[in-house]
């Protein structure tokens, strides 16, 4: 049975602001320390960050010397039916082609150096002669045949034929905004991992630890569509 996960994106105004501490022997938790770190290295998204810091402000942790409301967030004008809101995909040009498939998450990874546009350099390098990208979703069984053709790659991937990727982008009725066409692609990794990182985004909605799996793809052809 297909299923439609949806995906929330929210647009953050960059703000800055010192903080002080509310007494000389307070001390800010290492784990706004390792966010911090996380932060600047890309592993997590400014967002979330900012989360960890809110939570600091909130139980009066930290004291702010200007007013919280000075914080502003962009609105966007679409609703829930006209924005982006899934991810369809489905993997052609094989003996048995795979039925279609949701991820919550799909993303590029340039093998080119971040620019200061793109710092963790998610974006398609125009110059990239081999496109990268990965999908992400929370394991579940309807995906079983998408498994056993990653269990082939694993077992016997340079036997295999090369294959084609078609990633769709969908609104909240299911047209399609977009399509990112992969060719000519091989999977050079997967793995099933536990997502228990404080204050990081959850596929499930819910802040508690959850169970992902992630496939990594490298291909040689790269066409974005507009149908």
């Amino acid at each position: 049975m297909k299923r439609t996960l949806i995906f929330s994106i929210v647009v953050l105004g960059i703000f800055c602001f010192s903080i002080t501490t509310s007494s000389a022997k307070s001390v800010i938790p290492e784990w706004i320390k390792n966010n911090a770190k996380w932060w600047s290295e890309g592993s997590i998204s400014e967002t979330n960050y900012i989360k960890s810091l809110e939570y600091l402000i909130t139980n009066r942790i930290i004291n702010i010397p200007i007013p919280i409301t000075e914080v502003t967030a962009a609105q966007t004008s679409l609703t829930d039916e006209e924005r982006a809101q899934s991810f369809r995909v489905i993997i052609s040009n094989i003996v048995a082609p795979i039925s279609v498939s949701y991820f919550e998450k799909f993303e590029l990874t340039s093998s080119q150096p971040g620019t200061a546009d793109d710092p963790r350099g998610r974006m398609y390098e125009f110059r990239d002669v081999s496109p990268k990208f990965f999908l992400e979703s929370l394991p579940s069984a309807d995906k079983k045949q998408f498994y056993e053709f990653i269990g082939d790659w694993m077992d016997r991937g340079e036997n295999l034929n090369e294959f084609d990727v078609e990633v769709a982008v969908l609104d909240g009725t299911g047209s399609v905004i977009q399509i990112w066409e992969f060719n000519d692609c091989e999977i050079t990794s997967y793995g099933t991992y536990l997502q228990d990182t404080v204050f990081l985004y959850q596929f499930s909605g819910v802040q508690d630890s959850e169970i992902r799996d992630r496939t990594n793809f490298s291909c040689v052809g790269i066409h974005l569509n507009v149908p």
